[in-house]
C-alpha cells in the first residue's frame, strides 16, 4: 500500500499556524483603552435635563400628529363622550362579573375548607 498523506479540512488554515504568532495585548492596555472609551462616551452624552426635554418635545410632536375625534358625535363618527361612556360601561360590566366570580370561588373555598 502506498503512503498517502490525508489532509483534513477542519476550517483551519495550516499555513496560518506555521506563521509567527500575532502580537498580543496585555490586559492593562485593554483596560486603559476601555477606560478612555467610557470617559469619552460619558462626556459626549447630553445631561439629564436635556434628555428629558428632548423626550417631552418628541412626545408633544407625536401627539400633534394624532387625529383626535370631535367631542360630540357626528353622523359618521362617534365622539369622545360616546367612546368614554362605552368604555366606562364595559368596565363596570366586567367589574361586576369578575367580582361575582371571585365571591363564588371564595364561598366554594370556605365550603371545601370547613368540611
Amino acid at each position: 500500500m502506498a503512503n498517502k498523506k490525508i489532509k483534513l479540512d477542519l476550517g483551519q488554515n495550516l499555513e496560518s499556524q506555521t506563521a509567527a504568532p500575532a502580537k498580543k495585548t496585555t490586559t492593562t492596555a485593554i483596560a486603559s483603552k476601555n477606560d478612555k472609551k467610557n470617559v469619552k462616551a460619558k462626556s459626549e452624552r447630553p445631561k439629564l435635563g436635556q434628555r428629558l426635554a428632548r423626550v417631552f418635545r418628541e412626545m408633544i410632536s407625536e401627539l400633534k400628529k394624532v387625529d383626535w375625534p370631535a367631542f360630540r358625535a357626528s353622523k359618521s363618527k362617534a365622539g369622545v363622550l360616546t367612546n368614554t361612556i362605552t368604555v366606562l360601561t364595559l368596565s363596570l360590566f366586567f367589574l361586576i362579573i369578575i367580582t361575582a366570580f371571585d365571591f363564588g370561588l371564595a364561598a366554594l373555598l370556605k365550603l371545601l375548607v370547613s368540611s
